[in-house]
């Protein structure tokens, strides 16, 4: 800034405050404002004192161990450094995160019940965090002054996955067969203690609504804290096909008779009613299904059997019967 522009800012300034512009304040203040900017350019040249935060990330982990303890996720910097440098570190507040390769650290390691304890010396990564962050910079220490790691023995394990995703099929639309996932299992790692506790791997709880074709898709994996993942998504494969009702007549069984007795019901026979694939609608027959009375029961009914659907094929739904109970007569052979 000139001496001219400065004189006319302050001519400016006074107007703006209906000041008289009177020479002898203008040239008070012309002064004033110049010894300012002298004052604080000298000011910029002195060396100072003070702290600064860097945030740090980790890389390089050893492969066959787990980190079992939290690592700070920045040092506090004591610096000595010309205030112009302070200055541009002020306007710009920001650093990179300083990587920190865990296998190249100077460590000390210490075996206690299976977990390794190690640590290293922050103060050693002075020059290096000097190079990256501003030669000019002079670090004069370093919190925390060591960092701490404590790693367990990894272990491995194969768990299936299951769905969590929420499937609504269209009106007159059905889900076929089973959601099909690839992988269907994947192997994760960690801490033992938390691997032993983990028996299913999720996935995140996805909508998918007014379904009315098949659903191929890759789908995010739940995550689990501390624990690692041979894969992060799977494939889905879901089979929506249109469906159609179907009925038949089946003969019901009686069970649990006496070598004695004959037990007839009334009546012998009972419809099941379905909901089934059209591509499955042809394979549903009648010796497929399995309704039964247990003679056993009879002492806990008075003059009914209750009926009771033991098999029917996997790939229909919403499977009803009708009637849900049988009279019956007792014959002794």
């Amino acid at each position: 800034m000139t001496a001219k522009n400065i004189e006319d800012n302050i001519r400016k300034f006074l107007d703006k405050k209906n000041i008289k512009a009177d020479k002898r304040l203008i040239i008070f203040l012309f002064f004033v404002v110049l010894s300012t900017i002298f004052w604080f350019l000298n000011q910029l040249e002195e060396e100072y004192l003070t702290e600064i935060s860097l945030p740090v990330r980790y890389t390089n982990f050893p492969n066959d161990k787990i980190l079992v303890n939290d690592l700070p996720n920045h040092f506090d910097l004591r610096i000595r450094a010309h205030g112009y440098k302070l200055l541009e570190y002020k306007i710009s507040n920001k650093f990179l995160p300083y990587s920190i390769n865990v296998n190249s650290l100077a460590l000390r390691m210490q075996n206690n019940s299976g977990v390794t304890s190690l640590f290293a010396l922050t103060r050693l990564l002075n020059k290096d965090i000097e190079d990256q962050i501003s030669s000019e910079l002079e670090i004069v220490s370093i919190s925390p002054d060591s960092l701490h790691f404590e790693f367990a023995d990894k272990v491995f394990k194969k768990v299936p996955v299951i769905s969590l995703l929420n499937l609504v099929p269209e009106t007159q639309y059905m889900i076929r067969g089973s959601i099909q996932f690839t992988p269907d299992s994947i192997t994760i790692s960690g801490a033992q203690p938390i691997i032993d506790t983990i028996e299913y791997v999720y996935t995140k709880r996805i909508d998918f609504t007014e379904l009315n074709s098949n659903l191929n898709d890759e789908i995010d994996l739940k995550a689990i804290n501390n624990v690692e993942f041979s894969e992060e998504e799977v494939d889905v494969n879901i089979n929506i096909e249109k469906f159609t009702e179907g009925s038949h007549k089946i003969k019901l069984n009686i069970i649990n008779v006496p070598d004695t007795l004959i037990i007839r019901t009334f009546p012998k026979e009972i419809t099941v009613t379905y909901f089934v694939a059209l591509s499955d609608y042809e394979k549903v027959l009648p010796q497929l299904f399995e309704a039964v009375v247990d003679y056993n029961e009879i002492q806990h009914q008075e003059n009914k059997l209750q009926i009771a659907i033991k098999n029917s094929p996997e790939y229909i739904k919403t499977l009803r019967f009708n009637p849900k109970s049988v009279e019956y007569i007792i014959e002794k052979k």
